[in-house]
């Protein structure tokens, strides 16, 4: 058994420390950009997630040029047996096609709007789901997917962006291509009107200022659900992805040997 555990930990410790293999270029930096063999581990969704049941998960995307025959996995959650419970996909031979897999089960939505090709066009893509209700995939303010038959019963599966992975490493594959500008995760299922304004305004994640009562208390708003943003805004390598959301579910990035990942100036405007 020691042996055992001593391979297991020299894999884990070859696997971090090479995935600080980032391209340092220079002035502010707005996105990351992906082009296979990296990924992002974040937490277990359970423990970000505050015990709630409904969640919002956002991405601002852009595409590129793909090397590859899979499908690149948007985000994942995976279960210890390889079961997909929930992952986003872009097709690797159609420039408009998302891939879904909702409990393993698998949908395709063509868009006339949407081009992955395009390095230079960038998407919002939400993500509506919960333990109780249906799971519905926004790109921009378009609704594609409106699955009321699957619930999504997380516990212990990893938030993993730009793989399809779980929390054992068991199964990893599926590496993104593209560019990913920015992460939110809400435990709120969000309104179209509130996905519609961020898609319209990628630098905004409220209509309104926050409102104070007679006493100065901030009034709660949809704002107090945010438990993790990830701005990819990162000027210098480095292995952390720091939540600014104040809850402190900051990701580490990991990049096998042969790849790197990119620090870009692409970005939503």
């Amino acid at each position: 058994m020691g042996l055992a555990m001593s391979k297991f930990y020299y894999v884990i410790f070859i696997l971090f420390f090479s995935c600080i293999d980032l391209i340092n270029q220079e002035s502010h930096y707005n996105s990351l950009f992906f082009s296979g063999g990296s990924w992002i581990e974040i937490k277990e969704f359970n423990e970000i997630s505050n015990n709630s049941d409904d969640y919002s998960l956002q991405f601002w995307i852009s595409g590129g040029i793909i090397d590859t025959n899979e499908a690149p996995a948007i985000f994942s959650l995976t279960d210890q047996s390889g079961d997909i419970l929930l992952s986003l996909l872009r097709d690797p031979n159609l420039n408009n096609r998302i891939i879904t897999i909702i409990n393993s089960q698998v949908y395709t939505k063509d868009l006339n709007e949407l081009d992955l090709f395009d390095s230079n066009e960038f998407h919002l893509i939400s993500i509506v789901f919960s333990n109780n209700s249906s799971v519905e995939v926004f790109i921009d303010s378009t609704s594609i997917i409106n699955d009321t038959n699957n619930l999504i019963n997380i516990n212990d599966e990893l938030l993993v962006i730009g793989a399809i992975a779980n929390k054992e490493r068991t199964i990893l594959k599926n590496f993104w291509y593209g560019y990913i500008d920015e992460i939110r995760l809400w435990n709120t299922e969000l309104s179209d009107s509130i996905i519609t304004f961020h898609a319209e305004h990628p630098n905004k994640l409220s209509q309104h200022y926050r409102y104070t009562d007679i006493d100065g208390n901030p009034i709660p708003t949809y704002l107090d659900s945010l438990i993790g943003i990830w701005r990819l805004n990162i000027n210098e390598p480095q292995a952390t992805i720091i939540d600014d959301s104040g809850f402190s579910n900051d990701g580490y990035i990991y990049t096998l040997n042969g790849f790197s990942l990119q620090l870009s100036k692409k970005g939503a405007d």
